[in-house]
C-alpha cells in the first residue's frame, strides 16, 4: 500500500509539489524519498505498479512520478509509463533503470531520456525542476 509521509520545508525544493517515488528496492526508495522530503517535496512511496495506479486514481494531484523501469507488480515499468502518459498527462515521469536494454526502450517513451542508476539524488531534484519548468513554458 502506498505511504504518505509528512512534507519537509527545507530551502531549495519546489514546495507544494508532490512526487511519487516508485521503486521496488525499499532501501533505494527510502533514501531517495527522504532526500526529496528534505528538499521540500511532498513524497508518496510506491513499491509496485499497483501502488502507483492506486495513488493516481485516487484523484490526488501528482506532479512527478519517479519510476523504476523494472518495478514489480502487474504492469512493467514501460507499460505503466505509457498508461500514465495517456491517462494522467499532467504528471511528469522520470524513469530510472539499471540495465542497458531498459535504457534504449526508455529513450523511446521518455522526453529527456532515463537516469541510469546509481544516480545522486540531487540529479533527480534537478530533473524534476527542469520538467516542471518546461511544462510551465509550453503554451
Amino acid at each position: 500500500m502506498p505511504t504518505k509521509n509528512a512534507k519537509a520545508s527545507t530551502p531549495g525544493g519546489d514546495t507544494g509539489q508532490t512526487v511519487i517515488v516508485a521503486e521496488s528496492d525499499i532501501f533505494a526508495r527510502m533514501v531517495l524519498a527522504q532526500f526529496l522530503r528534505e528538499c521540500g517535496y511532498e513524497v508518496l512511496e510506491a513499491a509496485t505498479s499497483e501502488d502507483v495506479l492506486a495513488v493516481l486514481r485516487s484523484g490526488r494531484e501528482i506532479d512527478v512520478l519517479l519510476l523504476d523501469a523494472q518495478i514489480s507488480g502487474g504492469l512493467a515499468g514501460f507499460t505503466l509509463t505509457r498508461l500514465v502518459r495517456e491517462q494522467f498527462p499532467g504528471t511528469e515521469i522520470v524513469l530510472t533503470f539499471g540495465v542497458a536494454k531498459s535504457a534504449e526502450k526508455a529513450g523511446e517513451i521518455c522526453d529527456k531520456g532515463p537516469r541510469e542508476r546509481p544516480y545522486h539524488p540531487q540529479e533527480i531534484v534537478t530533473r524534476i525542476k527542469r520538467l516542471r519548468q518546461n511544462r510551465a513554458q509550453k503554451p
